[in-house]
């Protein structure tokens, strides 16, 4: 399992360059980064069932893969994350689009909250794996 901690590694960094991005008022590429932080925490936890996401489409899949396992209980936060991909996607291929710092901020917060739960429920898949 040194994958998914590679991978949660990852995300938590992602979160650190987020916090730092928007100490320095730079909105866009920190809301970038928590997107980032929540998609390498939602391949973290496929990851620890022993699944792989396929690479064509992964963004989605590791959304929907998160919305289905968590079920109803975090549909408020999967919603953002999702919502969070639909602007991710368009501030990269589109124009005209931009990020305010609240917008920026409220993006990191929701991705440590995610985090969380996600090592969280890693903890506890972790622990079942050594009891069988």
């Amino acid at each position: 399992l040194r994958e998914v901690e590679l991978v949660l590694s990852k995300s938590r960094e992602s979160l650190k360059a987020a916090d730092f991005l928007l100490e320095k008022e730079i909105a866009e590429p920190a809301f970038k980064e928590a997107y980032d932080a929540m998609l390498l925490a939602g391949r973290a936890i496929i990851f620890s069932l022993g699944l792989k996401p396929k690479m064509v489409g992964s963004h989605t899949i590791v959304i929907n893969f998160c919305e289905l396992y968590f079920g109803s209980e975090f549909k408020n936060l999967i919603e953002k994350f999702k919502r969070m991909k639909t602007k991710r996607n368009y501030l990269i291929y589109g124009a005209g689009l931009a990020v305010s710092s609240t917008e920026a901020e409220n993006s990191i917060q929701n991705a440590k909250k995610f985090l969380k739960i996600i090592e969280e429920e890693i903890a506890k898949i972790k622990k079942q794996s050594k009891l069988i």
